[in-house]
This record gives structure tokens, sequence and C-alpha cells, in this order.
């Protein structure tokens, strides 16, 4: 799946209708996941906007805070001979490891109430982006976004394809 993104972002850069500049990339919940992965494995990236983003801080429950979807180690995981093996290999799907390599400015948004990406498992995440960053937190919503939010959102994107 993260190659898929990067090879879409090569994709369209190579179509006539590009501009040469900008590529934007956005979604929420796995998409959002996604649009961190992108913009850190595909340099073309110039701007991304995730929403609630999913796969933060996978480990989250074996040091005592909630763990990203999909919650695979949860407070119930009881340790087996695998789980060595589990947590080494789950550093290369979490996105905190990508957020670290964010280069392009972003807007990062959601939600405290938010039973399927716990807010902690994004601010792990979001706290690992060293590059420039807008964060919008809405503290009633859950897994989802107001269309106030929304629109900061696109007005954000504008401002960036404006530079």
């Amino acid at each position: 799946m993260y190659l898929g993104c990067v090879r879409a972002v090569d994709y369209l850069c190579s179509l006539p209708e590009f501009d040469g500049k900008n590529v934007v990339v956005t979604g929420g919940s796995q998409g959002g996941a996604l649009a961190i992965v992108t913009a850190a494995l595909n340099k073309r990236v110039t701007a991304l906007a995730p929403f609630y983003p999913a796969l933060c801080d996978l480990t989250g429950y074996q040091h005592g805070r909630a763990g990203g979807w999909p919650h695979l180690l949860t407070e119930r995981t009881t340790p087996d001979a695998s789980l060595p093996a589990q947590l080494a290999t789950i550093g290369y799907y979490d996105v905190v490891n990508f957020a670290r390599q964010i280069t392009v400015p972003g807007f990062y948004s959601w939600g405290y109430n938010d039973n399927t990406c716990p807010p902690t498992s994004i601010y792990a995440a979001i706290n690992a982006v060293q590059a420039p960053k807008t964060v919008v937190i809405t503290p009633i919503s859950g897994h989802w976004r107001f269309e106030e939010t929304n629109q900061q959102s696109l007005i954000w994107l504008k401002q960036q394809l404006a530079k």
C-alpha cells in the first residue's frame, strides 16, 4: 500500500496536466496515515492535510497508553513467543516513524473523542513532525471532521499552492 501511494504520486506527476510543482496529499483515518507516509516517502509532495490518522503509535499499549488503529497490541495482548517478532516488525508500518521524515508543511486535525484512532496515538505522530505544522483540534469530534474544519483545511491548502 505504501509503495502504491508513492507510485501514484509518480504517475500523477507524469501527466501533462501536472503543473510541475504542486503535489498535495490528504485523507482521513487510514487515508490520513497514507497521506503522512506518502509525504515522507515521496519528496515531490509539497503539502499534506491528514485528518485523524490511523496506524500511529502501534505499540502504545506496550507503554501504558492507547495504541493506534488497528489496535494490534491491546492492553489485553497476552505475551507469547511471537511478541518480540511482532514488535520488531510493527515499526516498519507505524506512522510515527514516517512522521519524523516529513519536510513539508502540514495541516493536522483530530478530535479528543475518537475511539477508533485515540488522540494519544495521533499526538505521538504529530509531535514527531519537525516541519511547519498547523494543528486544528476539535475537542468534541470523534472519528470525523466538521465542515468548518474541512473548510479551514481547504483554505490552508490553497495558501500552500499560492506560495
